[in-house]
């Protein structure tokens, strides 16, 4: 595989929120706090746009985004980086713009760490100069730890935030484990507390990552059709208008105090036994509630039909 940038993105397979409060589509001012009895959507989807709803997805876009790098590293032939945590899933299915992708990755060093909940907060009184220090005067890995954060030029706004050291850095600290400052002040003038709240062990891993190919987007795609597209049947005028709304008006709903039109129920009862979509690395426990792959007219849709609890259990049973 050839050298790309990605950013990193998850991707959802159910709507965020689902709100309504009336039978057929949705408005902007329909929203509620109370779930709906039902909701279902179809949206038009494109076969490159198939693996990337499915999958955690690494796309193209911000280029200076670290898991962009990181990953355009590893597929240029493998790449070792350090954290407390993996910082890219491992053994799963990765849609990326050229490829779906498979990581693996092996720990191959481990150092002794402490990460430190600390405060760079605004002054609310003023600097006591015997408890202050110049940030140009500190130790290189108290300046370091700085600047991995975005805090170097003094910018201060008043946060909370955890800095790591490992033990080496912490001998050569004077900010941790027990400050001997209470301000730190810049060249330019920015001032900030600072307060060290608590610190807990943990351990700096070093990871070692490769990749391998498992398909490209578009036989990806291909495979997620032959197994979980399917096409309504016998719709009746009823059905095929439900179908519509889902389709132009972003989604139809039944609000959380109305009863599920017949129509609605008996369309129901097609996706009852058909497979929901999902990443081929993964199962999935099939329910009424979920995406799925419809053709309609001619098209691939996207779609999601969630229900409420028992809304449609007197619906046609599997």
């Amino acid at each position: 595989m050839r050298r790309r940038t990605l950013l990193a993105s998850a991707a959802s397979l159910l709507p965020a929120a689902l709100a309504g409060c009336q039978t057929g589509p949705a408005t902007s001012n329909n929203l509620v706090a109370e779930a709906p009895t039902a909701s279902f959507q179809m949206t038009a989807v494109t076969d490159a746009e198939l693996p990337e709803k499915v999958l955690y997805s690494i796309l193209s876009s911000l280029e200076d985004d670290p898991k962009v790098v990181l990953l355009d590293r590893i597929l240029d032939g493998g790449a070792t980086t350090e954290g407390t945590r993996p910082p890219l899933p491992a053994n799963q299915h990765i849609a990326t713009d050229e490829a779906v992708v498979e990581l693996s990755k092996a720990v191959v060093d481990e150092t002794p760490a402490t990460t430190y909940s600390v405060k760079v907060d605004i002054v609310q009184d003023s600097v006591q100069e015997d408890e202050a220090i110049q940030f140009a005067d500190l130790p290189e890995v108290d300046r370091a730890v700085f600047a991995d954060k975005g805090l170097a030029d003094g910018d201060v706004v008043g946060i909370g935030t955890t800095f790591l050291y490992t033990h080496a850095e912490r001998d050569q600290s004077t900010l941790v484990p027990e400050s001997e400052y209470s301000y730190i002040v810049w060249e330019n003038g920015a001032e900030a507390e600072w307060v060290v709240d608590d610190g807990y062990e943990t351990s700096l891993k070093t990871y070692r990552y490769s990749a391998e190919q498992v398909a490209t987007p578009a036989e990806y795609a291909q495979r997620m059709r032959d197994r979980f597209a399917f096409e309504f049947a016998d719709l009746s005028s009823e059905q095929r208008d439900i179908v519509e709304t889902a389709i132009s008006d972003e989604r139809y709903v039944v609000g959380p105090d109305d009863t599920p039109p017949d129509p609605l129920v008996e369309l129901a009862d097609q996706f009852r036994d058909q497979e929901q979509a999902h990443g081929f690395d993964e199962s999935r426990e099939d329910g009424l509630n979920g995406p799925y792959l419809v053709r309609y007219d001619g098209e691939i849709y996207w779609t999601t039909f969630v229900v409420r609890g028992e809304a449609f259990a007197t619906s046609t049973p599997n």
